[in-house]
């Protein structure tokens, strides 16, 4: 297993070509610490990748502390066990959250301590798994389109989701940085998870509230067009957060999958149409 937290980008072989990794932090121009963290762990023996980004509760002591230290963990224990790989991904975080718990209680300097996670486990197969917990995203952009992943566990989108505040609202309430779920704020801390259907030439960037919380949704997608490179699209997001105010600090990693091939898109189309032509003599036949 290797493990590349530097903003350099990355080229690693993948299934049908070349998966391209950039990933950079900024502190923003507001904050004096940068308490975000972020790396790639590759586990070449069981063709996955897992990417995470962690952003450190704002305010508290050692948020810095807290963050590198889920990545840290996360970037250990994914990789032991012969457990599917939602449950690996599940058990590492919890695992996470109780070291940070251990390591707040044993020094009273990082007393209160915590960090949000968001994580993509990207595996050999179509298959892949999104983690999170608090308000660091996951986006997938595909097709000029871009769709996030994850949903905050904050409270301005719980009131959202209550109808006690609109959407637009919600943006500029002044509680919009508390967050319901950390790691290490309790023992038992609730992790969700869900599978994820990856596709070649699908663009993933995980970031922290950073960028999301001053950077919509539409102009994140205008700034990563397939034609940019990844490493260069990574850089655009950070200096739209910073022009919008910096307010946090900002990080974002991204993953961009390799295009599908001439061969690769016939055989996905021969399959599309062979389950068509079953599905129609299923249908005449019950007819």
């Amino acid at each position: 297993m290797s493990t590349f937290p530097s903003a350099k980008p990355e080229n690693i072989a993948w299934t049908h070509g070349v998966l391209r990794i950039a990933g950079a932090t900024d502190v923003g121009r507001v904050r004096r610490t940068n308490q975000d963290a972020y790396a790639h762990f590759h586990l070449a023996n069981r063709r996955e990748i897992l990417f995470v980004v962690a952003d450190g509760l704002g305010g508290h002591q050692g948020g810095e502390v807290a963050s590198q230290m889920a990545v840290d963990v996360l970037g250990q224990l994914i990789d032991e066990g012969d457990h599917e790989p939602a449950v690996r991904l599940t058990h590492a975080i919890a695992a996470a959250n109780r070291t940070i718990l251990t390591a707040a209680r044993k020094d009273r300097t990082l007393d209160g301590m915590g960090t949000t996670v968001v994580c993509l486990l990207l595996t050999a197969s179509e298959r892949s798994y999104v983690a999170h917990v608090g308000d660091s995203r996951l986006y997938r952009l595909r097709d000029g389109s871009i769709d996030a992943m994850t949903e905050d566990h904050s409270l301005v989108v719980a009131l959202v989701r209550e109808g006690i505040l609109s959407a637009g609202d919600a943006r500029e309430d002044p509680r919009r940085n508390q967050v319901l779920r950390a790691l290490g704020v309790r023992e038992d801390v609730e992790i969700e998870v869900a599978p994820l259907r990856v596709m070649p030439g699908d663009r993933y960037l995980l970031c922290s509230d950073g960028l999301h919380g001053l950077v919509e949704d539409d102009e994140i997608r205008r700034l990563t067009p397939e034609r940019i490179d990844t490493e260069a699209a990574v850089g655009g997001l950070i200096d739209a957060a910073k022009e919008a105010g910096g307010l946090d600090n900002i990080t974002c990693l991204m993953a961009t999958l390799p295009q599908p091939t001439i061969s690769s898109l016939l055989r996905r189309n021969a399959a599309k149409l062979l389950a068509a032509t079953r599905d129609l003599f299923r249908k005449a036949r019950s007819g």
